[in-house]
């Protein structure tokens, strides 16, 4: 309902311009599911979005940049709910950020390419994507990690907590790749999580 209020307000143009980008992003998040990310085309895209290449070329001009809003959906399917449910034990906060990074590992590096849609969270911060959708949630809920370490104790308190979510997820996004295929084995990752969590550790010590 919100959403709908706030396009009232949007000129024409511009509301014609939401609605398009929205029936793009539709349509993807359809074709990933069902077909899979790597047998979608932009042409499939564009055919199931009802637009032109040309269209939809201006506004994602890779299908890349469409893997974000459906990194969200798996973010929010398998993530979220997971570290929710492992909050209520009360870990500590560095026991949940190991546990954040290997769902993430778990549920989503696995998919081709996926990897990108993180990193254009934190790098593209003004993106189309950005404009239209949540995001991943990733960074958000590194926020809220790091005010749940502050509370308890943990976590210093003399930096922004934006800029210290913003920091650790800059270190996991340099460790990111896809696994699979020979590139990065599961274990190797769970490796450079325990890395950077040995360092976070005393980075954000209060």
């Amino acid at each position: 309902m919100e959403a709908k209020r706030d396009m009232g307000h949007l000129p024409l143009r511009e509301r014609n311009k939401q609605r398009t980008i929205r029936q793009i992003v539709e349509a993807a998040r359809t074709l990933f599911r069902e077909v899979g990310y790597e047998r979608t085309t932009m042409d499939m895209v564009a055919v199931k979005a009802e637009v032109s290449r040309g269209t939809l070329f201006n506004y994602f001009p890779t299908k890349m940049v469409l893997l974000l809003p459906f990194a969200g959906d798996l973010y929010e399917q398998y993530v979220q709910p997971a570290v929710h449910k492992y909050l209520e034990t009360q870990p500590e906060m560095l026991d949940v950020l190991r546990f954040l990074f290997l769902k993430i590992g778990e549920q989503i590096l696995t998919h081709p390419d996926i990897e990108q849609a993180l990193r254009q969270e934190f790098y593209s911060p003004q993106s189309t994507m950005n404009a239209v959708t949540n995001r991943t949630g990733f960074f958000d809920m590194l926020q809220a990690l790091v005010s749940y370490g502050q509370q308890r104790g943990e976590v210093r308190t003399d930096i922004a907590v934006e800029k210290l979510a913003h920091y650790i997820g800059i270190l996991y996004l340099s460790l990111v790749r896809p696994m699979g295929d020979g590139v990065r084995s599961p274990s190797g990752y769970t490796a450079e999580v325990e890395t950077l969590l040995a360092f976070l550790r005393n980075a954000l010590c209060s």
